[in-house]
């Protein structure tokens, strides 16, 4: 296993280097498995998919891109994150599709992070956060370091390169427009 830093593997990467995604995705594995954990727990789906096939699964379809822009592990952990969700979402819906149901995720974004104004589906998380992304990538980040990974503030300032005092105001905005989204949003069963 490669002993440099994970920035600088992953600027080895950048440059076309894509073998050196096994040595990081290997040092931040545990990391990784945790996040799986996390999101199957939390954004619980009804599926069985254990921690280590989402975990796998999504670091495959990461390996599979053809330009690998990632910036740092925390970057690295959050894109997939990001693919974890979507995973996680499209075996929801095709259960969806399949059952001819609309039942609801059991649990909702607010018992997740624990904000009552914040109350979302799978699905309608998913949705807003898509077009979150089209409208302010870095909106869409924050908002999927503190919903989905659960980070802390000062851990999305450092991730993000901002301080924490910016980083709060940048959440705060990121959620007016995420609440703002859910009101022109078709409510799902």
């Amino acid at each position: 296993m490669n002993k440099e830093p994970i920035t600088v593997l992953l600027q080895k990467v950048k440059s076309g280097n894509n073998e050196l995604l096994s040595d990081i995705y290997s040092r931040l594995y545990q990391d990784i498995k945790q996040i799986a954990q996390y999101q199957i727990d939390k954004l619980n789906t009804g599926e069985t998919i254990t921690p280590t096939v989402l975990t796998h699964d999504c670091f495959i379809k990461l390996t599979q891109q053809n330009q690998i822009n990632i910036k740092n592990s925390q970057h690295f952990l959050n894109c997939l994150s990001i693919s974890m969700r979507q995973l996680l979402v499209d075996v929801y819906r095709s259960k969806l599709r399949f059952k001819r149901a609309s039942q609801g995720v059991t649990k909702n974004l607010t018992q997740i992070q624990g904000d009552e104004d914040i109350d979302f589906k799978l699905l309608e998380l998913n949705y807003l956060l898509e077009k979150v992304e089209k409208i302010d990538k870095t909106y869409a980040e924050i908002l999927n370091y503190k919903l989905i990974l659960t980070m802390t503030f000062p851990e999305i300032s450092l991730a993000i390169g901002k301080s924490e005092r910016q980083t709060i105001r940048i959440w705060n905005q990121a959620k007016s427009l995420l609440l703002a989204l859910s009101k022109e949003m078709p409510k799902t069963e």
